[in-house]
């Protein structure tokens, strides 16, 4: 009589000819449902001290499924989900919240505080980014923008418009290699392109990390500012600006160019989104 053999831990119990088939799976992608569970995972086992070959036994899914489970480079069903928290004494609570209910919450209490409290909350250093580009053209972008328009919207990143023209990018792409960035590749939705010309992103606009946060670079074929906003008082209690070439004077005061409102809800399809439901709370 045959029968068959034990499992291999090492070969993933949850094959997956075609992810997108299944209704009951969670996608990848930067800031998604499959991001959270991939990091509650993560944090869930540190905490038990385990090793991923540990969980990986206790759960029969393979240790590379795990691996890229917890950095969200991976489809997972919400099955497998449950086998993973279980081999740690753990369930999945699902509950729902109305779709907008984060980014509503978010712009009530922007609307509640002054900007720069508003800037203080931001995750990002504000005057590390502006001292970076203080020799450099661009305009203030995206939702950034926006905010310091003063509409009271969640700001999560240094957004600017540049133009798209060789002198431009060349020096913005030497001072991007000052600044250390890493580049978000979607294929890969990882930060680690090898290359920081924002032309190769995969959709604009290019994004990047840092020390100092999240940059995004839309390219733009004029540049031509019409509205400002001055800026006084800017914390530096953020990491300085460190170069090896130069000293980066650190600004505390700066005017800034930036995208008017018209132009960002032509531009930005998410910023429109965010600033309708702006209105509809007002």
């Amino acid at each position: 009589m045959s029968h068959d053999p034990d499992p291999d831990p090492h070969v993933d119990p949850d094959p997956d000819p075609d992810p997108d088939s299944d209704p009951m799976r969670l996608r990848a992608g930067p800031g998604d449902t499959a991001s959270r569970v991939g990091s509650l995972i993560r944090d869930a086992r540190e905490d038990r001290r385990l090793t991923l070959e540990q969980l990986a036994a206790a759960s029969g899914i393979c240790v590379s499924t795990l691996s890229m489970v917890e950095r969200a480079k991976r489809h997972i069903t919400l099955g497998a989900v449950d086998r993973v928290l279980a081999a740690m004494g753990l369930q999945l609570h699902v509950d729902t919240q109305p779709l907008w209910g984060e980014i509503d919450a978010k712009i009530s209490e922007m609307a509640a505080i002054s900007l720069s409290a508003r800037i203080e909350a931001w995750p990002i250093e504000l005057t590390s980014f502006v001292s970076w580009f203080a020799e450099t053209a661009y305009m203030a972008d995206g939702l950034m923008a926006a905010a310091l328009q003063g509409a009271p919207v969640p700001v999560d990143a240094f957004e600017i418009a540049v133009l798209d023209d060789e002198d431009s990018l060349d020096e913005l792409m030497f001072l991007l290699g000052e600044m250390h960035v890493r580049r978000w590749v979607e294929q890969w939705r990882d930060w680690d392109g090898t290359t920081v010309d924002p032309r190769d992103a995969e959709s604009p606009p290019a994004r990047y990390r840092c020390l100092h946060g999240e940059l995004r670079v839309r390219l733009v074929r004029a540049l031509e500012p019409t509205m400002f906003v001055e800026l006084r008082d800017l914390s530096t209690s953020g990491t300085p600006p460190s170069s090896l070439r130069r000293k980066v004077p650190v600004l505390t005061e700066v005017r800034l160019p930036v995208v008017p409102l018209a132009e960002i809800e032509t531009s930005d399809g998410w910023a429109r989104r965010v600033l309708q439901r702006m209105r509809a709370q007002a």
